[in-house]
């Protein structure tokens, strides 16, 4: 179970990473990309909405890894 948790912790901090800068500025984000990247997801309301999902699943994995830990 320490591997599993261990795993789920790590899975749970790289979706924070990938997800909290769309969360939080979602326009500056999308300058950076190229322009054919950032039109393929939309504007900053569907970034933001991006980066709510992503965060929502990084805190979901720490929760479980965290809860499972010996």
């Amino acid at each position: 179970m320490a591997l599993l948790s261990a795993v789920l912790v790590v899975l749970g901090a790289v979706h924070l990473v990938a997800g909290v800068p769309p969360l939080l500025a979602p326009g500056f984000v999308r300058a950076r990309l190229p322009a054919r990247y950032a039109e393929a997801v939309g504007d900053r309301r569907a970034w933001r909405g991006f980066g709510a999902g992503v965060t929502s699943i990084g805190l979901s994995l720490l929760l479980v890894g965290n809860g499972i830990a010996p």
